[in-house]
């Protein structure tokens, strides 16, 4: 398996998901929000990637959360265009917003922490639980019809999506006993730095709208989160994502019994990072690489494989958390449970738009071309690019391909209403945008941003206009504590550095390209 921490270009759910669903960028889909229009309505016809699938005769199915539910991403998750059937949501997730978690006082309250007993919530389960189910039923049906001698062989494209570690974070309280309290870690950098400029800050609203954060009358925008809500805010993300961990061990399991396993493509994937206290932020609102960088995994049978051919092991074996956690040690938030021996790791510049580009020619369809500069009116093209070259230099040399000879840079934005934080900073309306924060991460180092005026009427941004400037040098900074964009020494490089981004993502390319 190919593994990578990279970068996606607008941590918020919906821009995220339509961008690397159609490998085009918020500027081109137009989609800054959760609320927004239908970006096939606002911003032009762009063919998807389970749509592309689909019209090459793939069955393409949509399980959990793929697109954001919402009318930005149209009426039913761009069904029919995307997918063969329609999407499947599970009947518990409805429930995620209403009161379901159980207090000291015996009264259910709508929680930021909420590890519950499964068998007492609505409908006796949790979405990802049922989403695991669902999917697991369509493995057992494609196999079968697989087995039918008359019947043609279907390829399938099928997108899975675990809300886990979303909040709220509803979880088996069980997996909450994984990580004891004294021994979860405090971010290292749980501080608000003084150099960070008012507009890169976000005031974290979904955090502090729930029952028992409201409790806490955080000040406002900076807090800080208490210590003791510090340290269950990570147990609870730990937990999270350690219940998100076995869904997807059962989802692996269930395809080898399938019989899937060996001729099955896996891409693993978020939409976005999350702040855990790094900066004394939390939430994922921001063009720190702790809300942008994502796991990017891939397995492709016969090129990352790591079990030698004849073994009898499974490729991918069910764990027990429950044995495997608790056999290793959690001091400080670091396990040795899920070791990376035997993994393929590139440390190339990566983006979630490569996804689309990188599976078509995988599978061997015809690759999308670039998009031209104006490509509203281009239904099929990409603003990515295929990275089985990388794929192939890691798993057939078992080497990692260096970073200075993919990608330039790596690129994100997000969205503010004003200089200063306000309650909507955080997922600010179209027409209250007032600023965009175009951010890069460089193959040699930097992590250089700027905010600068936009137009929320042509969705334009002006590079004269400069609100802002960030730049942190990560060899010798890279928790990206110490904002050096004013330091004067830093002036020919911070120029430098404009130029690249005022360029974009274009000039990032690999040569090959």
């Amino acid at each position: 398996m190919i593994r990578n921490w990279r970068e996606h270009v607008q941590p918020l759910c919906a821009p995220s998901r339509v961008s690397f669903l159609t490998s085009r960028r918020p500027d081109t889909t137009k989609t800054y929000n959760n609320k927004g229009s239908y970006w096939r309505t606002n911003a032009g016809n762009f063919t998807t990637l389970p749509q592309y699938f689909r019209d090459a005769g793939y069955f393409t199915a949509s399980i959990g959360k793929i697109f954001h539910n919402a009318p930005v991403c149209g009426k039913d998750n761009d069904f029919p265009y995307s997918w063969s059937v329609r999407p499947y949501h599970a009947p518990t997730e409805p429930y995620g917003y209403e009161k379901v978690c159980p207090g000291s006082d015996g009264r259910l309250h709508f929680n930021l922490l909420c590890p519950v007993n499964v068998s007492t919530q609505p409908l006796g389960s949790l979405p990802d639980i049922q989403t695991t189910d669902h999917i697991l039923e369509i493995f057992k049906s494609l196999s079968e019809s697989r087995q039918e001698a008359s019947a043609p062989h279907l390829p399938f494209f099928l997108g899975m999506g675990f809300h886990k570690p979303h909040i709220s974070f509803r979880y088996p309280k069980e997996y909450l006993e994984l990580y004891p309290l004294e021994s979860v870690d405090k971010a290292p950098n749980a501080f608000y730095s003084q150099t960070q400029p008012p507009v890169a800050w976000n005031p974290f609203m979904d955090v502090r709208r729930r029952e028992d954060t409201t409790a806490l009358h955080l000040p406002f925008p900076y807090g800080p989160m208490p210590d003791k809500y510090h340290y269950l805010i990570r147990q609870a993300y730990y937990a999270s994502t350690t219940y998100m961990d076995y869904e997807l061990g059962r989802v692996l399991a269930g395809l080898e019994a399938a019989g899937f396993a060996d001729d099955t493509i896996i891409s693993f994937i978020s939409d976005h990072g999350w702040q855990l206290g790094e900066h004394q932020e939390w939430s994922k609102f921001s063009n720190y690489a702790t809300a942008t960088r994502i796991p990017f995994m891939i397995h492709v049978p016969g090129i990352t494989d790591t079990v030698k051919e004849g073994s009898k092991k499974p490729k991918f074996p069910l764990r027990d958390p429950f044995l495997e956690y608790k056999s290793t040690s959690r001091v400080k938030g670091k396990s040795n449970a899920t070791g990376s021996q035997g993994v393929l790791v590139s440390d190339a510049l990566v983006e979630l738009t490569d996804l689309f580009p990188t599976l078509t020619d995988l599978v061997q369809l015809p690759v999308p071309p670039l998009c031209p500069v104006n490509s509203s009116q281009v239904d099929t093209c990409v603003e990515g690019v295929s990275l089985v070259p990388v794929i192939i230099d890691t798993a057939l040399n078992h080497s990692s391909r260096s970073s200075k000879s993919w990608k330039k840079a790596a690129f994100t934005q997000y969205p503010r209403p004003s200089d200063t934080p306000r309650p909507d900073s955080d997922q600010p309306s179209l027409a209250n945008i007032t600023i965009m924060g175009y951010s890069m991460i460089t193959a040699d180092g930097y992590h250089y941003t700027e905010w600068v005026g936009f137009n929320n009427v042509t969705c334009e941004m002006n590079w004269s206009d400069v609100h802002a400037r960030e730049l942190y040098i990560l060899h010798s900074d890279p928790l990206e504590d110490t904002n050096v964009a004013d330091v004067k020494k830093n002036e020919r490089l911070v120029q430098r550095l404009s130029s690249e981004l005022h360029k974009g993502w274009r000039y990032a390319l690999p040569k090959q390209v």
